[in-house]
């Protein structure tokens, strides 16, 4: 111990400065290790401007489906902000790129960042894409268009993909906001008709690629139980486009309980229709023609007194 003690005190300076060399290096290697990881990172990250050939370089101006074009600057507009949407997913910025969308986006799919996360970014990143992007269709308010979500080789480091993902999203001309996963509108309508003391109010839209949902409150002012629809036939509650076409509902999917409503009660509930997105045939009415006006005596006399109520959007 006192050999120890006399050699500490002999070299003490000596031994300092080695430590302090050996403390200094390991220091170096550290900062240079993460400065190394952070550019593999980088080279890893797929660059989404850069599309699998020089054909999908050019600028998707023209609708694949009606043939209409869209000018290059709205185009090289809408094109940066999905392509920076990609990118903030792919760097794993998932808070920002949820404040991407548009609030009716978040209300109708996503109303928490954390269901974002579960129900979008976990499903498709996984690992980093690079995109192909396409015109789908337009309207006077939106452009639409199709995003295909490849997996990066370089980052993966496989060449087969374990899948790659198509998704549908529409920048809103407004304010530049995005409408994900096929949702290509959400908007407050607050149009409402009354007949024969049953009002029916629309509160909310939302039209899908595939389909369109309705958000309802309904109010019975009347002395009787009324029903709003036997759900015998899907053609009794309708939307009407503007040339007159009519799309049939999913009514059924709402359970009957919701159609029965009491003396002055109200009540909200969702109906979905079956017509897919086209920006020509605006939804321009919503009917409900088996409206029953005295429930109590339809059960017992199957009485075919019904009302019909349209609504103009």
């Amino acid at each position: 111990m006192n050999n120890i003690i006399r050699m500490w005190n002999r070299n003490r300076k000596v031994i300092i400065i080695i430590a302090l060399i050996v403390v200094f290096c390991f220091l170096v290697l550290h900062i240079l290790n993460n400065i190394a990881k952070e550019n593999i990172a980088k080279q890893n990250m797929p660059n989404v401007s850069n599309n699998a050939n020089s054909e999908e370089k050019k600028l998707p101006t023209t609708s694949i489906i009606t043939g209409e074009k869209v000018n290059e600057k709205v185009t090289t507009n809408n094109v940066e902000i999905i392509e920076k949407f990609v990118e903030t997913c792919n760097y794993g910025k998932i808070e920002e790129a949820y404040n991407m969308l548009t609030d009716g986006c978040k209300e109708a799919l996503y109303p928490t960042v954390e269901k974002f996360c579960d129900n979008y970014y976990n499903i498709i990143f996984k690992n980093p894409r690079t995109t192909k992007i396409e015109n789908y269709k337009n309207s006077t308010s939106t452009n639409t268009y199709i995003v295909t979500l490849y997996e990066d080789i370089m980052a993966t480091g496989s060449v087969q993909s374990t899948g790659d993902y198509k998704d549908y999203i529409t920048v809103e001309k407004e304010d530049g906001k995005l409408n994900i996963n096929s949702l290509i509108t959400s908007k407050s309508i607050k149009k409402e008709s009354e007949k024969n003391g049953i009002s029916i109010k629309v509160l909310k839209q939302e039209i899908y690629l595939d389909y369109e949902t309705y958000e309802f409150e309904f109010k019975n002012n009347t002395e009787n139980t009324i029903m709003l629809d036997t759900l015998l036939n899907s053609k009794t509650i309708y939307l009407l486009d503007r040339n007159n076409i009519k799309y049939s509902s999913f009514a059924a999917e709402v359970s009957d309980i919701f159609y029965e409503l009491s003396s002055y009660e109200t009540t909200t509930f969702s109906i979905r229709f079956n017509k897919r997105y086209n920006p020509v045939d605006e939804t321009k009415k919503i009917g409900f023609s088996d409206i029953i006006l005295n429930y109590e005596q339809y059960k017992e006399q199957n009485t075919k007194e019904r009302e019909k109520i349209e609504i103009d959007l």
